[in-house]
């Protein structure tokens, strides 16, 4: 998470509630539940950003994790 944080210029939350490895190489987290999280992608493509209504990262989909490994 450090790469990410470092790239993207965010701080991410250090508590994670679930993760998910997709076959594709795509990694999901989310650091906290809420109902309908706000999907911002990256200008790269890369990642997307979730937010709740405050705008804190509640979620982190990196569409391809080989770039932050």
């Amino acid at each position: 998470m450090a790469k990410v944080e470092a790239k993207y210029g965010v701080k991410l939350p250090r508590k994670v509630v679930a993760v998910d490895f997709g076959s594709k190489g795509d990694l999901y987290v989310r650091f906290k539940h809420v109902a309908k999280p706000i999907g911002e992608a990256t200008n790269d493509g890369l990642a997307v950003f979730f937010y709740d209504d405050g705008r804190s990262p509640v979620g982190l989909e990196l569409l391809d994790v080989e770039p932050f490994t």
